[in-house]
């Protein structure tokens, strides 16, 4: 029921995001889509634009490609979504270093703006943009990464943080659920 609800909305032009799949027919429990056009008149969504730009440029494909993973038990626990490509800079956009979207609404932390049943993918996805491009600039500290400056989502072009010969190499799901775990683990131990 969900997929229709955001399908018709895809094919009306009104969701905030396109080319809307199910990758295998058989598994309604995992959707792929494309994100692009973002707030333009924000500094983070005119970079991502441009990074967007550029990587249709260079590589033929101007958009983020998307995947949510719904688990058995939706919506008491709430779906994984993750970047499939292009690989972003860490820290940047909410996005993991495995390529999974980390927000405290995607969490079951117990907070008053973690996981609700009564959420659904197309109230998520506006917020999902938003904070991918709104995102305040501050120095991350984590136990096991790097650490970084935090900031709108930005394009690996110069592959520092991954060094493969293409944005386009896909994130694994196996990448994502981990960094999620990772991430959600530091947020539960450190906060929001």
């Amino acid at each position: 029921m969900e997929f229709q609800h955001l399908a018709r909305a895809v094919a009306s032009g009104t969701a905030p995001c396109f080319d809307l799949e199910l990758p295998d027919e058989r598994d309604v429990r995992v959707w792929r889509f494309k994100l692009a056009d973002f707030d333009g008149d924000t500094a983070g969504g005119r970079a991502l634009n441009g990074d967007l730009a550029r990587l249709q440029r260079e590589h033929g494909a101007g958009h983020l490609q998307c995947e949510l993973l719904f688990p058995a038990d939706y919506p008491s626990r709430p779906f994984l979504l993750r970047l499939v490509y292009p690989r972003c800079c860490w820290y940047t956009g909410h996005v993991t270093a495995g390529g999974s979207v980390c927000m405290e609404a995607l969490t079951q932390t117990g907070s008053a703006n973690s996981w609700r049943p009564d959420y659904c993918v197309s109230g998520l996805l506006p917020l999902v943009k938003h904070n991918m491009i709104d995102v305040e600039e501050v120095m991350v500290r984590t136990a096991s990464g790097p650490g970084g400056r935090a900031g709108p989502l930005r394009v690996d072009f110069e592959r520092r943080w991954h060094p493969t010969p293409s944005p386009l190499v896909p994130y694994s799901q196996a990448e994502a659920q981990a960094a999620f775990a990772r991430t959600e683990a530091h947020h539960r131990a450190n906060g929001w």
